[in-house]
């Protein structure tokens, strides 16, 4: 009986990834190019709660009931890494992820190895400040959507030399299940839009400095906000910022507590940052909600046992 249910699983499995490859094959031809930075790569579909149960669906990485089983529920969803590979082998790892996820997503993609890209994988999509490549599985209407993390993330930058890090850090952070926002061109040259954005920033439960030259951001937004910093010291800047490594050092040597510190440019590792903060978050307040439940249920039945014994409690001890 085992082996004629793995049987059709193997059947089933066989079955949607052959039609999710053919549907890839009748698509050729169609591509979409999208370089709007208001592009939300997921829906909306309510908060993540506690981790799924054997055989329930894994909300964070969009994965059906027979995949999920292969997918560690704690790890950082997988982003493509552009340089270094050809064409061919970014949309055979796309291809790939498609076949368990609703989507998938490549970082540092530029505008000739998009083009080169779309030529094996159709219907890609090309987000040109983020750098980013975007494919949806040809099988998406049979996995579920993707459910959110309570809590938001602040993207702020210094400049406009620094938004494409900044929209990589945005799009990544969505497609992780984070809720995202950003604040432009605040950098410290600029402090009144900054202190005009100081309530947005204290709303925010995790805020992520994207800023070069002197990265004197994070220092300044870490003053005027209680919720965790991350810092992103770019390689955009003037004179002796030497390509991002005066910004980084002078990102280590804030005095300003509270600012955890990402490498040169690397807004995938300030996303993944910020939406492992968001899961320990929301994990910490499933426990306490199931403690206050269990003392509130605890309680109440101490109530109902002294309401049931004549007299009371206090009655039968003074007997």
């Amino acid at each position: 009986m085992l082996a004629v249910k793995n049987a059709s699983v193997k059947t089933r499995l066989a079955a949607r990834t052959a039609g999710g490859r053919r549907r890839c094959a009748s698509s050729r031809g169609h591509t979409t190019v999208n370089a709007s930075t208001t592009d939300q790569y997921a829906t909306f579909s309510g908060f993540a709660g506690a981790g799924p149960t054997p055989g329930q669906v894994n909300s964070e990485f969009n994965l059906g009931p027979l995949a999920a089983s292969f997918a560690d529920p704690h790890q950082t969803p997988e982003v493509v890494w552009g340089p270094g590979k050809s064409p061919d082998q970014i949309a055979t790892k796309l291809m790939s992820l498609t076949e368990r996820q609703r989507v998938a997503m490549a970082a540092r993609i530029d505008p000739a190895t998009y083009s080169a890209v779309r030529m094996h994988a159709p219907g890609v999509e090309y987000n040109a400040r983020a750098r980013t490549l975007k494919l949806t599985s040809a099988t998406s209407h049979q996995l579920p959507k993707l459910r959110r993390l309570p809590g938001s993330v602040a993207v702020v930058s210094a400049d406009t030399a620094d938004q494409s890090i900044a929209e990589e850090v945005r799009v990544l952070t969505d497609y992780m299940g984070g809720y995202c926002f950003q604040v432009r061109d605040v950098g410290s040259a600029n402090l009144h839009g900054l202190l005009s954005n100081v309530e947005s920033l204290r709303a925010a439960d995790v805020v992520i400095v994207v800023a070069g030259t002197d990265c004197a951001l994070p220092s300044l937004v870490a003053g005027v906000t209680p919720s965790p910093v991350i810092a992103v010291p770019t390689s955009a800047g003037f004179g002796a910022s030497l390509g991002g490594i005066a910004p980084l050092l002078a990102a280590l040597s804030s005095n300003t507590p509270g600012i955890t510190l990402c490498n040169i440019d690397n807004g995938y590792g300030a996303a993944a940052m910020a939406v492992r903060m968001l899961k320990m978050a929301s994990r910490l307040h499933t426990v306490r909600s199931a403690a206050e439940a269990a003392a509130a249920a605890a309680e109440a039945a101490a109530r109902a046992i002294e309401s049931s014994i004549p007299g009371g409690v206090s009655a039968g001890f003074r007997n």
